[in-house]
């Protein structure tokens, strides 16, 4: 363990036969080293002391895009549609309920994980509907282009992705991890996704298209990266 600027900061070392040169990344407060069997350790540490104001920069980067960020990563805020609910879990009969500022969940086991899973299941209804509404205002654009049929949506936890459009099947899913994110947000995704069944791939068309009818679709995009 090193100290930047009053951080402490674990070294995990991973050698490399045949590898030439020192790479460094940075995970949580994890500083991951690759490098050479034969490269003494001093000179390793030697070289994370000369990167420490790119080391704290990151981690500081890296802890300030986790604070803006509305995703869920535990603790006790959780937010819905952008707007942050206190979240109180307690053990009992499967429920949910929202008052004005808090969410509270009551699941059969104390697993947390196995409470969120049953929870994002509550809120893709929620999430759905909201979809549905805005879907309903772009299905012109669809028409417009000769596509006259109303596409599916489905809500379901995707881990590297906002949104797909199945083509073929006639179908849009979404992530159930967009409940966090303001309605906007929310407006892209389908905006996006629906634009796929005139376009499918990301060209400069297909934006067209888009921020013809979202102006600032730049700016809701980076409220999601």
């Amino acid at each position: 363990m090193i100290e930047i600027n009053g951080l402490y900061f674990n070294v995990e070392i991973t050698r490399r036969s045949g590898m030439k040169y020192l790479r460094m990344r940075l995970r949580g407060n994890t500083i991951l080293v690759s490098c050479s069997k034969f490269l003494p350790e001093a000179e390793i540490y030697r070289f994370i002391m000369e990167k420490k104001d790119w080391i704290y920069k990151a981690y500081y980067k890296s802890t300030l895009d986790k604070e803006r960020s509305p995703m869920y990563r535990g603790g006790e805020s959780f937010y819905i549609f952008g707007k942050p609910y206190r979240f109180l879990f307690s053990i009992g009969e499967n429920s949910w309920s929202l008052s004005e500022d808090t969410l509270y969940l009551s699941y059969k086991e104390d697993d947390r994980e196995k409470a969120l899973r049953w929870l994002y299941k509550q809120l893709d209804r929620r999430l759905l509907q909201e979809a549905e509404a805005i879907m309903k205002e772009y299905l012109f654009l669809l028409q417009d282009y000769g596509y006259h049929q109303i596409p599916e949506l489905k809500a379901k936890v995707l881990k590297s992705k906002w949104g797909v459009c199945y083509t073929r099947e006639n179908r849009i899913a979404i992530s159930s991890y967009l409940i966090h994110y303001p309605v906007k947000c929310l407006r892209y995704i389908i905006l996006h996704e629906m634009t796929h069944f005139l376009v499918p791939n990301h060209s400069r068309r297909f934006y067209a298209i888009i921020q013809s009818h979202m102006p600032d679709y730049k700016e809701v995009m980076k409220q999601l990266k």
